[in-house]
């Protein structure tokens, strides 16, 4: 997803990108929006629409809702457009705008708000919430899903798997976003001025009682961790035998019944 980034982006707008997206929105979905409900909701705002992989399931789980989603990139603009064609959505339900969700400018109100793996690449979240508040009905909804990767585990532990994470997460910080963000939710909410702030921890445990859905999330995470490898590349700070070896040990804790894989993701609920 991408809302409005520092000069450099660490996953890329390349196609092969685009359409991780969707498939790692999918993958995950039951885990996110089992616990979210914007039934009441008519007009949503959604802030770093990327692709449309969130917008995607955000109609089909409430087909009731119009859907404005802010994107900064142009490129995601026009692959969401596409998906949304394809998907048989039309402009009664969803439209994309190109602005720099820092700085909103709509034409519009909601009351609803919605905003996922986003706030992990920008380097300062409070803008953003700021920005939307002004656009937000009295006791709109606001839902945000994103990141805590120090939470990241796997048994039994791989060298090569941490170490390319440490640099993964190195690289986020240092240009300028936080993949620790999820911890902040709160705060960040209670400065930017919203109210009913409610924080849940979601995310994975799986172990051999799960080892087919074990299996598609280590394939799924192996294609996030690959997916800042062109990145990482260019700036010398992995070679290709680096990327190997992560590859060909997350292949061998798929396919490894003992192997757990633990992550926890932080979701947070406001209102305006």
């Amino acid at each position: 997803m991408t809302a409005e980034f520092s000069p450099k982006y660490i996953h890329g707008y390349q196609e092969e990108e685009q359409q991780r997206l969707r498939h790692q929105a999918l993958v995950i979905e039951k885990r996110i929006y089992d616990f979210i409900d914007f039934s009441n909701c008519r007009k949503l705002l959604e802030i770093g629409s990327g692709v449309g992989a969130q917008t995607e399931i955000l109609l089909k789980r409430f087909p009731s809702l119009h859907i404005t989603g802010v994107e900064y990139e142009p490129k995601q603009i026009i692959k969401a457009r596409e998906n949304m064609t394809q998907l048989g959505f039309g402009d009664d339900q969803v439209i994309f705008i190109q602005q720099d969700a820092k700085n909103l400018q709509l034409e519009d109100t909601f009351d609803g708000a919605f905003i996922c793996w986003v706030l992990e690449h920008v380097s300062d979240p409070i803008q953003i919430l700021v920005s939307m508040k002004p656009f937000l009905k009295a006791g709109a909804k606001l839902v945000i899903t994103e990141v805590f990767n120090t939470t990241f585990y796997t048994y039994p532990e791989k060298k090569e798997i941490m170490e390319y994470w440490k640099i993964y997460n190195d690289y986020q910080s240092n240009i300028g976003g936080d993949p620790q963000v999820g911890a902040r939710l709160g705060d960040l909410l209670s400065q930017s001025g919203y109210q009913g702030i409610e924080l849940r921890s979601g995310g994975f445990h799986l172990d051999s009682r799960e080892f087919e859905e074990k299996r598609i999330v280590f394939d799924y995470w192996k294609n996030l961790m690959e997916s800042a490898s062109p990145a990482l590349l260019e700036e010398g700070l992995i070679d290709h035998q680096q990327l190997k070896s992560m590859q060909e040990a997350m292949d061998s804790l798929k396919e490894m019944k003992e192997s757990v894989f633990y992550y926890r993701f932080i979701q947070a609920t406001a209102f305006a």
